[in-house]
């Protein structure tokens, strides 16, 4: 179960999860080895996710069961990538509220469709955004963050001190990649 806020935590997130996944267990005579949550956003570390990927890899489970696609991947081909490396173990992913088990010739066949609408849908979204975006930048409107000022001064004494990118970053309060790019172009990297 993956919740992405600690407001989802209490009512409808994990335990409509909890439910539906036991109901799904009992309906279809599936062991439950256990039922594992997490609590992310947008962060990319998933300790807990990875924790029961692993066990399921090594062998300690026939597959992982979760309530909707969204819950196990962030994206098309995080989804594709998991569910390659559960194939090759031999390993079931189910959906329960998609209603896809990939141990069966229709679940990998729907996970597929999905995966391929999710992706096709996300390809026409980049490009309204970047019809949009020139339609705009045509008009005269700034599409983008001015660009910050920095005295090229200021960065080659902190480069002469030995400061490290990171903390140059910090005292210019820019993000390190603006900092490398700006090196970059006064050839100080």
């Amino acid at each position: 179960m993956r919740v992405s806020s600690v407001s989802q935590t209490q009512g409808y997130g994990l335990e409509v999860q909890r439910r539906a996944i036991e109901q799904y267990c009992e309906v279809h005579g599936h062991e439950l080895l256990s039922i594992e949550g997490e609590v992310k956003s947008a962060i990319k570390s998933r300790p807990v996710f990875e924790r029961v990927k692993r066990k399921i890899l090594e062998g300690k489970a026939d597959g992982l069961i979760a309530y909707r696609l969204d819950r196990v991947g962030r994206s098309v081909k995080d989804l594709a990538v998991i569910a390659d490396e559960f194939q090759r173990a031999g390993k079931a992913l189910i959906f329960v509220q998609n209603a896809i088990d990939t141990s069966t010739p229709e679940g990998k066949l729907l996970f597929n469709l999905l995966a391929a609408i999710a992706e096709y849908e996300r390809t026409l979204l980049l490009e309204r955004t970047k019809a949009g975006r020139e339609l705009a930048e045509k008009q005269g409107k700034i599409c983008h963050r001015p660009r910050k000022e920095i005295d090229p001064r200021i960065l080659k004494d902190l480069k002469q001190k030995g400061v490290s990118h990171r903390r140059m970053a910090q005292i210019l309060g820019i993000s390190r990649t603006t900092l490398l790019k700006r090196l970059d172009e006064l050839g100080l990297r």
